[in-house]
């Protein structure tokens, strides 16, 4: 918006009425007037006021985007004086500005029925602020975006009237894709089974560790290599889901790194067996805790010291181990009548609650005395303890100078019969954590019920095998000797299901006691949760023989290393237990 400046009112007659009056006539434009009325009156110019129309300044923005940006051209002003009568006499000459909040880019004056463009140059001193306000603006951004920009920008080029050029060139440095320069790895091929749950990324990790264990030990990287992969690929195939697979492969790795009982630190295996003689149990608590003993009278019998499983009056009534219902057998040990057994498979456990305890079974968490929320197609019974016949016994064995008894964990896992439960599976693992014998056995009663829930053992698995319980007698009998070290949890319950008896052995039941004590004991996976921080027994097909026998293992191992936490000096072993120094 242009402001205008009107000169002030002189009386008639006045000089300097006559010289403004002369100043605005020759910058005044020409417009028609009507001849009755005078263009000067009173020494003051009068805008003229038509009869049909006034004139009018129509100011109009030029668009912005009809070609390259060229600098605003400001209209020339009309320097006009402004006299003020109180000065009497003496004039002050005050120039009239243009305000600088706006910039119009054209200035156009219309008249009725005819329109005039009047081109107006720009102001020097309007120009001149402009250059510096921009100035000063282009100077401060640059300040402030001087650390963020990775090119420099020249200076931008000035015209003769001051104004920037708008056209500038701008220099920025190439962008370049930076790369790791790490060598490529070439990633070993690893089969996938359909219907397992591990991902691969999870076994391509442990993968990587047990590649850089045994790089350790092994004499080039391909043999490493090979030697990682079918650590991997054994793990892989005994875990049918992802909490078995983890379990297995932290216990290899831990074999890898030399965490094994036989490699433990300025520990040889006939120091450890000295070792494990103060964890074997005493005679009394072996009769407390049922285990066999020969019969003094008759030979391949043995005795419990403990109550015998001994049913009602008439030898045809039986009593279900899992409901406590009598039922009636025949002569070859079948139920007379088709009944079915509801049961609950988990514990009574008792539980802190608000206003008392209140005992609930594991299983679902109903009340001692409901039904059961299981259903098997018969009854069935334990009859181990009914049935003392058939037993053998380890014997001495003269041992040369370089041997020692042997130290192994042992596990089996039964199954229903007719009489009773029998042997199907059994798993030895020696002091290296590795499997030196595993079998099915075939019961030598009709099988009833197969247990699959806690055996882990299938229809199929007893099928293709044709080994009996007297077979498996004579392999362990080779295996053991009387001063072997059998380590086992409930290790009473294998050994009435082998028909064996041995005496030299460490109890996981009763190494680590119930808090209530005796006969409480505590479920091996619940210690392996608490000591090993392992997860076992955790599948839906049932209980491995071999991953039990390694938590025994190794929970004794704990309790040796922290036994010799406490007691820093290492307990001699009697000369008649050690065979080799």
């Amino acid at each position: 918006m242009l402001r205008a400046t009107a000169p002030c009112w002189f009386p008639p007659g006045y000089p300097e009425a006559k010289k403004v009056a002369e100043e605005a006539a020759l910058e005044a434009p020409e417009f028609p007037l009507p001849s009755h009325q005078p263009a000067q009156s009173f020494g003051l110019r009068v805008p003229q006021m038509h009869s049909q129309a006034s004139a009018f300044v129509d100011i109009q923005a030029e668009p912005q985007n009809r070609g390259p940006a060229v600098p605003p051209a400001w209209p020339k002003m009309v320097t006009e004086a402004c006299y003020f009568p109180a000065q009497r006499g003496s004039a002050c000459c005050l120039p009239g500005a243009p305000r600088l909040s706006e910039r119009p880019s054209g200035v156009r004056i219309a008249a009725p029925r005819k329109r005039k463009t009047i081109a107006h140059s720009s102001s020097p001193c309007l120009v001149t602020g402009y250059t510096d306000a921009k100035r000063t603006r282009v100077a401060s951004s640059s300040q402030r975006s001087s650390g963020s920009k990775v090119g420099r920008q020249p200076g931008k080029t000035r015209n003769r009237s001051g104004m920037a050029c708008k056209t500038t060139t701008t220099i920025s440095s190439k962008r370049i894709v930076r790369r790791p320069s790490l060598p490529s790895l070439k990633k070993p091929i690893i089969l996938r089974r359909s219907g397992c749950q591990v991902p691969t990324v999870i076994r391509r990790g442990y993968l990587q560790l047990f590649t850089e264990e045994c790089l350790k030990f092994c004499a080039s990287k391909q043999e490493a290599e090979e030697k990682a992969l079918n650590e991997e690929k054994v793990a892989y195939d005994c875990s049918p889901n992802k909490n078995r697979y983890l379990n297995v492969v932290l216990n290899t790795l831990k074999r890898l790194k030399g965490l094994t009982p036989s490699s433990m630190p300025g520990l040889s295996r006939a120091a450890l067996y000295g070792r494990l003689q103060e964890f074997l149990l005493t005679q009394d608590q072996l009769k407390e805790n049922g285990y066999p003993s020969p019969h003094p009278e008759r030979p391949g019998g043995a005795v419990l010291f403990t109550g015998q499983g001994k049913g009602p009056g008439d030898s045809s009534c039986r009593v279900c181990c899992r409901c406590g219902t009598e039922y009636l057998v025949s002569s070859s040990g079948r139920c007379v009548r088709d009944q079915l057994c509801y049961y609950h498979w988990g514990r009574v456990r008792s539980s802190q609650v608000a206003g008392g305890r209140v005992s609930q079974y594991t299983c679902c968490a109903a009340a001692p005395g409901s039904v059961g929320c299981q259903v098997a197609k018969q009854h069935v019974r334990d009859g181990r303890k009914e049935s003392l016949d058939g037993f053998v016994e380890t014997f001495k064995k003269e041992l040369s100078r370089d041997a020692y008894p042997g130290i192994y964990a042992l596990d089996c896992e039964m199954c229903y019969t007719t009489h009773g439960l029998e042997l199907t599976r059994v798993t030895v693992v020696d002091a290296d954590m590795r499997v030196v014998y595993d079998t099915f056995v075939k019961p030598d009663n009709e099988i009833v019920d197969y247990n699959t829930r806690f055996s882990g053992v299938t229809e199929a698995d007893v099928a293709k095998t044709s080994i009996t319980l007297p077979q498996v007698q004579a392999i362990l009998l080779s295996f053991f000797s009387a001063q072997t070290i059998l380590i086992g949890h409930s290790l009473e319950s294998d050994l009435l299901a082998l028909k064996l008896i041995h005496s030299t052995v460490v109890d996981t039941a009763v190494l680590f006691p119930h808090y209530l004590g005796f006969p409480y004991k505590r479920s091996l996976r619940n210690l392996a949760a608490d000591y090993l921080e392992q997860i076992i027994q955790d599948s839906q097909d049932g209980h491995n023989s071999s991953e039990d026998a390694n938590a025994c293992l190794q929970l004794v191992m704990w309790k040796v290393r922290q036994r010799a936490q406490i007691q820093p000096r290492q307990r001699s072993a009697s000369p008649s237990a050690l065979a080799c120094p």
